[in-house]
């Protein structure tokens, strides 16, 4: 916990990402990452793996994004860092821990942005207003040799509904999120990296339920390939439970 407070404490965030839970959710990541790193090695280590490959059919000449940037865990930092034209992560907090590891990265340039452009509409409305769902999300078109979203697809509704979405608009919301980012990065001019969970397997005494976490039909087909990531192994969210997710990553040429 002292551990989680410490993050929680020193980062540094767009408005209202803190309201949202964002801050907090970014704490528990690196506090669940510091008690189970073992068990997240292969989700990461495949997470990297697929970055690496999508950079070395990018263009020199242009930098790469990564929107989700976050603790840069699933980040192969060193690699991006060899990009002649650099690299921008996006995210909507800053951890010190992250800025601290980036110094070493001339290359790398880190930009504080809500990826969906709806955390102060949603979080700045009155209580009753009827807030419309985004249609699209707030990413550049152009300029980039290559575009990753990573690991955040599933997570984008979560300062605005639950999960899984509770109701018909909480359901609305989430699909119109998740819809607004996937049309934004297919309509982007350059090669685009998609790597997101889409299934969560909750298994509690036995006894599995599987839970979608991203519809199908906003997925661009089926996966280039797929893991599980073993994200609260026993006795993580329970005594009795094991919580993995579905993992896919989507290369999209353009």
């Amino acid at each position: 916990m002292l551990w989680e407070s410490f993050i929680w404490a020193t980062s540094s965030s767009v408005p209202y990402a803190r309201s949202a839970g964002l801050t907090t959710e970014i704490a528990g990541i690196a506090g669940r990452y510091k008690r189970h790193k073992a068990s997240w090695q292969t989700h990461l280590e495949k997470s990297k793996q697929r970055i690496s490959l999508a950079l070395e059919h990018a263009d020199s000449h242009k930098p790469c994004l990564v929107m989700g940037a976050g603790l840069c865990l699933d980040i192969p930092l060193e690699h991006i860092a060899q990009h002649p034209a650099g690299c921008v992560l996006i995210d909507a907090v800053l951890p010190l821990t992250t800025r601290l590891k980036l110094l070493r990265y001339r290359a790398i340039d880190y930009k504080l942005a809500d990826i969906t452009g709806f955390l102060a509409p949603f979080w700045s409305s009155i209580e009753g207003d009827e807030i419309p769902a985004p249609t699209t999300a707030p990413l550049p078109l152009k300029g980039y040799a290559c575009a990753i979203s990573l690991n955040i697809l599933s997570q984008l509704p979560l300062p605005f509904a639950g999960s899984p979405p509770s109701g018909d608009t909480e359901c609305k919301l989430t699909a119109a999120i998740q819809k607004a980012h996937m049309d934004t990065l297919l309509a982007m001019d350059c090669p685009v990296l998609l790597i997101t969970d889409y299934d969560r397997r909750e298994t509690t005494g036995g006894t599995l339920k599987t839970i979608p976490t991203v519809a199908p039909h906003l997925l661009p087909g089926n996966p280039d390939q797929s893991w599980i990531w073993d994200i609260a192994p026993l006795g993580e969210t329970g005594p009795n439970q094991i919580v993995q997710l579905k993992v896919g990553s989507w290369y999209i040429e353009k």
